[in-house]
């Protein structure tokens, strides 16, 4: 009965939305960094592998779960840093799968002693694919007996996959303790429809970030209590959101209280994040918890990222001028 209710909204709902796409969704942004804003890739002094996975609507049958893999680092050679990022999203325990390939470069131009600019590059292809093997349809249902009847498959989509391009350009600025980014992404809109909806295309999404990092012990110790608010705005299409809150680290240990906003729904969600810091490993939990009506129809989001450097032996290392201050998550 439950993959019956999600098959009603997926072709009743889903397909009005078919003009409204919108991208995922990833509370711990700075953990996701070149899904962020592709003018972080190479930010760090060394390599950095990340890992991020998140599950929306546990508690429903068929949940939104989407995984993602990125590698950055800085090369002198080119004076910037190369990204790669791979991206799936399953919707519908499979219904809708998104994949993603994407490869971002981040040239590193240096204003000043204190000011710097990383502008960016993203190019990506987009693979969709439709799978309705195992949803259950209307004309399957006697109001008796269940699922008895065969699926009639006429009005159903013919081309059940679709490939294309995508392109994002970012910018990334850096001053003393401040930092702030802008991002323009799927400039070219590319269509996602399975029969070519006229409106089924990918809305532009703009994107602003912009924080700063405060050591409220003073000087430069290493295991400092650090504060770092931060603010991300996002447009896309009709959808509007906004994250503000702040981290606060002290030694390896880091914790995040954000507030979600997505204005056109009314939707609103604390989220709060732990995580540990090393110089092996990043790891961090968080936790989306919904406060308006919505509560009683969803169970938020639990988020994983997990990242390690490619460069263990931290007192070796030399560390670049490159790097552009952001929070770990």
């Amino acid at each position: 009965m439950n993959k019956l209710i999600f098959s009603l909204i997926f072709f009743v709902f889903g397909i009005s939305l078919i003009g409204r796409a919108q991208d995922i969704r990833f509370s711990q942004f700075y953990a996701n960094k070149l899904y962020l804003n592709p003018a972080l890739a190479g930010s760090s002094d060394h390599g950095n592998v990340n890992l991020n996975y998140r599950n929306q609507w546990p508690n429903l049958d068929l949940p939104f779960v989407s995984y993602s893999f990125s590698y950055d680092n800085f090369f002198p050679s080119i004076n910037g840093g190369l990204g790669l990022l791979v991206m799936q999203d399953d919707q519908g325990d499979g219904a809708i799968k998104t994949t993603t390939f994407s490869g971002a470069y981040s040239f590193y131009l240096r204003i000043s002693e204190d000011l710097v600019f990383r502008p960016a590059i993203q190019a990506a292809i987009i693979q969709k694919k439709l799978d309705l093997s195992n949803l259950v349809f209307p004309d399957q249902i006697d109001p008796i007996y269940g699922n008895v009847f065969s699926h009639n498959a006429i009005g159903d989509p013919n081309d059940r996959s679709w490939n294309g391009a995508d392109f994002t350009v970012g910018l990334m600025a850096y001053y003393k303790n401040f930092y702030a980014g802008a991002v323009a992404s799927h400039l070219n809109q590319p269509t996602l429809s399975f029969d070519d909806y006229e409106d089924g295309n990918l809305p532009a999404k703009y994107t602003f970030h912009a924080g700063a990092e405060f050591n409220l012990t003073g000087g430069l110790q290493a295991n400092g209590l650090i504060l770092a608010p931060a603010l991300l705005f996002q447009k896309q299409g009709e959808f509007t959101q906004m994250n503000y809150g702040m981290y606060l680290s002290k030694s390896s240990l880091v914790f995040g209280f954000w507030f979600n906003q997505n204005f056109q729904l009314n939707y609103d969600a604390v989220i709060l994040m732990a995580g540990v810091v090393t110089e092996r490993f990043k790891l961090a939990y968080s936790y989306d918890y919904t406060i308006t009506k919505l509560v009683n129809y969803n169970t938020g989001a639990h988020e994983l990222s997990f990242s390690f450097p490619l460069e263990f032996e931290k007192h070796k290392r030399r560390r670049r001028p490159n790097r552009v201050r952001h929070p770990q998550f």
